[in-house]
């Protein structure tokens, strides 16, 4: 085993108080690679699952340069590797390091399948702590769930793994993330074709979600399979529909909740024999000139008042904030590796890092005791990114991590226009018409 930052003996390697759990961890001079290390503590001390013989990209290391390398925003991916290395150097200096850039991405590849389950089972973990000082709304922690797709380059191997998208121009990935919407805190997601469905992905994510969250999502995660699946698992969701969902009342008017008028049904026609009915809650909110139409199926008015509704919908803007971040800040909007399974991998990387960088800035707002809804995330990434670069040419731990310190402290700039006491209201965007069916017998149901 090597030894780090010229500790010796039982000094490289000890258990954090702070961590707990009885997980070891490794000890750095950098400030950056300080701050980013407590968080894979799951691949402290793990081997590599598929190599069979010595490696110089262990899991923990090369899951460092992948991070190093997504902060290191504007650069081809060899200049990234290169300011990531410098970085590691400060440390790893005369250790059995990797020192090319195809062989960090063999080493991700390779370990892809092993090291990213454990290692989001374990933030995951730690998001749950982190919820505890997010504010909830209404009682509830508010996730949202959305889609996007990434451009990818032109390459006989991204159409072969990815496909061609829809517009028929050229290879895209689909990916689709549940988000708490205060802070853009990642919670799970899920990556596939550009062709794949949305829909089957959350399903995939259902029983992961928290006990007290309240899901939101807007017209594409609409149908019977979806809900009924949320339903079983015991969770909730707020979802906007319009014209291509098809609702039933009055199947029982002899229900408290059928007098009120805002009980309704979704029964598909063609599966009425082998599915039961499912109860949802019809919410109707202002939107502009239009109204607009909610469905949850928390059908306690105590839980969820119609009132409360609309704002908490309002809040779903959080998603997109979390892809104008990914796309915009991280640039991620096209992703550069050119073969398929390189640009899986760079994708789920980069997903893992803005996880990491969101309880980073919770975690340090949360110590300073300012909301965790005013993190501003391009403000953190420029921070991060400074003392990336800052630790190639000054490995001076104390001065780092002093000016590390003093910049994480301003970090507390965004959130105003969707926190708590915001003024500016987030609009619903482009409303359509309801189909109701009002039906007296369960034989004659049409349902869409």
């Amino acid at each position: 085993m090597f030894l780090l930052s010229g500790q010796k003996g039982k000094d490289a390697m000890h258990t954090d108080s702070a961590i707990g759990q009885g997980y070891s961890v490794v000890k750095y001079r950098h400030p950056l690679l300080q701050k980013i290390n407590p968080y894979l503590r799951s691949l402290h001390g793990m081997q590599d699952p598929v190599a069979k013989r010595r490696v110089r990209w262990t899991p923990h290391t090369a899951a460092l340069a992948a991070i190093l390398m997504v902060l290191d925003v504007g650069c081809s991916l060899t200049v990234r590797f290169q300011d990531a290395l410098a970085c590691l150097g400060v440390d790893l200096r005369g250790s059995r390091l990797g020192r090319s850039y195809n062989g960090l991405l063999k080493a991700l590849v390779r370990q892809s399948s092993t090291v990213l389950s454990t290692l989001k089972t374990d933030l995951r973990c730690q998001t749950r702590a982190a919820l505890d000082y997010i504010p909830r709304v209404q009682g509830w922690t508010l996730l949202a769930v959305d889609g996007s797709k990434e451009d990818l380059p032109r390459t006989r191997s991204q159409e072969k793994h990815f496909g061609i998208a829809d517009n028929g121009k050229g290879p895209q990935a689909l990916v689709t993330t549940i988000v708490e919407v205060l802070t853009g805190l990642l919670w799970d997601w899920r990556v596939t074709r550009g062709r794949g469905s949305e829909k089957a992905m959350l399903i995939e994510m259902v029983r992961e979600l928290p006990e007290s969250a309240l899901l939101l999502a807007d017209g594409n995660f609409v149908g019977y399979p979806v809900w009924s699946a949320l339903a079983k698992a015991g969770k909730h969701f707020l979802i906007r529909v319009g014209g291509n969902v098809s609702l039933i009342r009055k199947l029982w008017p002899e229900m408290p909740m059928e007098r009120h008028g805002d009980l309704v049904y979704v029964w598909p026609t063609h599966r009425q024999k082998c599915v039961s009915p499912l109860p949802l809650r019809l919410i109707k909110v202002r939107g502009g000139q239009d109204p607009v139409f909610l469905l949850t199926n928390v059908l306690d008015h105590r839980q969820l008042k119609r009132a409360a509704a609309g704002k908490i919908y309002r809040r779903r803007w959080g998603v997109e904030l979390f892809y104008r971040t990914l796309k915009r800040t991280l640039g991620y909007a096209k992703l550069r590796s050119r073969s398929g399974t390189r640009a899986a991998v760079e994708l789920e990387w980069g997903l893992i890092a803005l996880w990491i960088m969101a309880m980073m800035g919770i975690e340090r707002l949360r110590k300073r005791r300012i909301n965790c809804w005013r993190l501003s995330p391009a403000l953190l990434v420029r921070t991060l990114r400074t003392s990336l670069l800052r630790g190639a040419a000054s490995p001076s731990a104390e001065s780092g991590w002093r000016k590390l310190n003093a910049a994480l402290a301003l970090v507390a700039q965004f959130g105003s226009k969707i926190g708590p006491g915001g003024s500016a209201a987030v609009g619903f965007g482009p409303k359509s018409a309801l189909h109701f069916s009002g039906v007296r017998r369960r034989s004659s149901t049409p349902i869409g």
